[in-house]
């Protein structure tokens, strides 16, 4: 871990546990640079309605204050009253996070879990982003081809070049459900499942036919 795990603001470190931003992951996704940015130009929620949105100071800040930009309506609700825990998964499944980039993390285990498991075992799909492997899965998830094609449709990625994986879970394991269209169901974290694989081409070719 770098050196600007030293220094993130009073402000940045209470903000990004409202609304479940996972910290500790920032300190490798953003450079110093980026951080010093957002510690000189976010030091209170006041400062979320300033011209904070910039593309000049790398890839990844980008994402993140994009992100901030566009649901700031959201965050100042939950920022005003910590109960709305619902608004959390309004920014967890935001349409404009995108399976084509890096992104930064949010921390699940700030979330509420709302789906009430029946001790059934599940089998569930997911398209990895790039470089994902079996030891770092993401932790949202199809229940079906269906839900896994329109994730590829309305996130226009490349399929070819992801992994594509498969696992056999407990449902106690299901933290809540995510986009309905996209039969998607958000695990939580550090789950646990008794089967996973990589599927094979022949495999993969069954779901794109």
């Amino acid at each position: 871990m770098n050196s600007m795990v030293n220094y993130m603001n009073p402000f940045l470190e209470e903000f990004f546990n409202i609304i479940a931003i996972d910290a500790e992951y920032l300190n490798g996704y953003l450079t110093l640079g980026e951080m010093k940015y957002l510690n000189i130009t976010l030091k209170s929620i006041e400062d979320l309605n300033s011209d904070f949105y910039t593309t000049e100071h790398g890839g990844n800040l980008e994402v993140l204050l994009f992100f901030l930009f566009r649901h700031l309506k959201d965050i100042t609700q939950i920022w005003e009253d910590r109960s709305k825990k619902e608004i959390l998964l309004r920014l967890y499944t935001s349409n404009i996070i995108s399976g084509n980039y890096d992104c930064f993390h949010f921390d699940l285990s700030k979330f509420e879990q709302t789906f009430n498991p029946s001790g059934q075992e599940l089998t569930l799909y997911r398209i990895g982003r790039a470089g994902e492997t079996i030891e770092n899965l993401g932790n949202s998830w199809a229940k079906d081809f269906t839900g896994l094609k329109i994730y590829v449709q309305a996130s226009s990625i490349e399929v070819d070049s992801r992994p594509i994986f498969t696992i056999k879970i407990s449902d106690s394991e299901v933290l809540c459900q995510g986009q309905s269209q996209e039969s998607e169901f958000i695990l939580k974290k550090n789950f646990k499942c008794s089967d996973i694989k990589l599927l094979r081409a022949e495999e993969r070719s069954k779901i794109f036919i």
